[in-house]
């Protein structure tokens, strides 16, 4: 199911006629729930790192890695990604499991994202 979102000016809501037009501070409306995360792991001189997302998900969301620090030569990829069994707060939540070909230092973005 796709999810419509539309990008909008929350200062144009109401009517007020300032002597000086007030900066864009910019809005987003969706047609259905998104959920979205970005956060930064630390590699140390490793190659594996466990960790639990902060939001809590309905489905398996999708999740994007990016490595950033001294990459030469070393592919990073997700073997692991499981829902909680116990539903809390609305959602469940989820496990994710980052290993590299080799051991590293150097970080890793993670970006999540959920539509329903």
């Amino acid at each position: 199911m796709a999810v419509k979102t539309k990008s909008y000016d929350r200062n144009r809501f109401r009517k007020v006629y300032p002597r000086f037009r007030p900066e864009p501070n910019p809005g987003f409306m969706s047609d259905g729930r998104v959920v979205l995360e970005a956060l930064i792991v630390n590699f140390n001189d490793q190659d594996r790192a466990v960790f639990n997302l902060e939001g809590r998900y309905r489905n398996l969301p999708s999740v994007t890695i990016t490595p950033l620090g001294d990459i030469n030569n070393v592919n990073v990829y997700i073997t692991s990604l499981k829902l909680g069994s116990v539903p809390a707060n609305g959602g469940k939540s989820c496990q994710v499991v980052i290993e590299s070909s080799t051991k590293f230092t150097g970080q890793v973005h993670v970006q999540v994202m959920e539509t329903a």
